[in-house]
């Protein structure tokens, strides 16, 4: 071999004559490829003047003058006052000082190092072929492009295969998930939060349909950590309507039998109890007080003058003709020390707002009339001692119309709801209620 295999140095032989001018051959070869770069990798001629160790990259064809006879990819090297091309090999760097560029030759093409693509970098650390670029570092920037020079603008776009994936930032301690905040195996927008990394609880959901949020953790005062309930106007239903002329609650009645969902009372009294208005939406306790202790059942419907239908024939499978059966709670009820009627508006919240939740209260409006005086209607959250608050008919008994916003606090045993508690009164020397209802204006979540 009379040169190097890579770079094509001439060797010195043994004996030769003029050895000064192989080793400088070599040299000039040497000074052209060892931190190689080149002054354009576009100029597809010769400059006029150029100056010696200049160097370029040719483009592709047609070359002109003095590269005609170089081909696309070479070397052009002026030294001596003339120009050598060199044949690249694989691996070979440049550095273009044109456009500021390390190229890289592949064999086949000169690439742009900056453009090529990399199975992983580690920055700082080793990436791995999960993590394919992983940096360690105490803060990393992103900001806009203002050199090539770029819009302004500064986007960060993190793009999934579908909607069942994931595409989020996800926060952690000690590689142990605290927070994420993306698109989570769904298209909407979803912040999670976590304090062990395993159990992870939805503080924020943005539905892409529409934009609208929703706080499935709800919302807590600052000072206090207490849930802040909100409110929604909803349809206006009635929760309680009796026309009937009645006593105050609680009010004892005599079972005439009882037959699967059905219980026949033994006087046409079914409407002290519950009224066809109340059809639907609320579903109101009875207790047999025959028995020891006393047994609870819910009236939905009223089928006639003397029958009324239950949730549940179990409730009631064991009721017999004789039994006394009492509206309003006996006392006390858990907390219902107030005797109050127990209500349950689980069939409200189904058909008006189309799901059965634990609301935290309800916005009601009263009407109340008595033909003998100033009978009333009280409401509570669970009818403890002190917590009742309504309004009442006129001194005459004249009907009388007001509003107020009351908590629910105890789940229904029969549904996902709240219950609410009411009791009927007589003041003033009132000796029947008249029509009275209650209906909701609005729910609390």
């Amino acid at each position: 071999m009379d040169t190097t295999p890579r770079l094509a140095l001439p060797y010195l032989q043994q004996n030769q004559a003029q050895k000064h001018v192989t080793l400088n051959d070599a040299l000039r070869r040497l000074d052209a490829l060892v931190q190689m770069h080149v002054l354009s990798a576009a100029t597809s001629g010769p400059p006029a003047s150029p100056a010696d160790g200049d160097a370029y990259l040719l483009p592709a064809e047609p070359l002109s003058a003095d590269w005609s006879i170089a081909s696309e990819g070479q070397l052009a090297v002026f030294q001596d006052g003339a120009w050598e091309f060199l044949t690249p090999h694989t691996g070979w760097l440049v550095f273009d000082a044109e456009s500021g560029a390390l190229l890289l030759f592949d064999g086949s093409d000169w690439t742009n190092l900056s453009e090529r693509s990399f199975s992983k970098l580690g920055i700082n650390t080793n990436a791995s072929d999960t993590n394919r670029l992983s940096v360690k570092a105490d803060a990393e920037l992103l900001t806009h492009d203002d050199v090539t020079p770029g819009s302004g603008d500064a986007r960060k776009i993190i793009n999934k295969a579908d909607v069942s994936k994931t595409a989020s930032v996800l926060f952690q301690t000690g590689f142990s998930g605290r927070a994420e905040f993306g698109l989570t195996g769904s298209e909407d927008f979803q912040l999670k939060i976590s304090a062990d990394g395993n159990s992870w609880t939805s503080a924020l959901e943005i539905a892409n349909t529409d934009g609208a949020a929703r706080f499935p953790a709800g919302v807590v005062h600052t000072e206090t950590g207490l849930p802040v309930a909100h409110y929604i106007p909803s349809p206006v239903a009635e929760l309680w309507r009796l026309d009937t002329l009645r006593l105050a609650t609680p009010r004892s009645y005599t079972l005439g039998g009882a037959y699967g969902t059905t219980l026949t009372l033994s006087s046409t009294q079914a409407g002290e109890i519950f009224g066809p208005g109340m059809r639907g939406n609320a579903a109101v306790r009875i207790w047999n007080v025959t028995k020891a202790p006393a047994e609870p059942a819910w009236i939905d419907c009223d089928l006639s003058a003397t029958e009324l239908r239950v949730t549940d024939a179990a409730h009631v499978a064991g009721w017999s003709p004789g039994d006394t059966l009492q509206l309003g709670d006996p006392s006390p009820t858990g907390t219902n020390s107030l005797n109050m009627v127990a209500i349950d508006i689980s069939g409200y919240l189904a058909s008006k707002l189309g799901t059965v939740f634990q609301q935290k209260g309800l916005m009601l409006g009263f009407y109340v009339s008595s033909a003998t005086g100033p009978a009333g209607i009280d409401v509570s959250p669970d009818g403890s001692t002190g917590s009742a608050t309504g309004g009442n008919a006129l001194v005459d008994g004249t009907r009388n119309s007001i509003s107020l916003p009351v908590p629910t606090v105890i789940a229904s045993p029969i549904s996902n709801s709240n219950l609410l508690f009411l009791r009927e009164g007589l003041t003033g020397g009132a000796s029947d209620i008249g029509i009275s209802f209650l209906r909701v204006l609005g729910v609390y979540v």
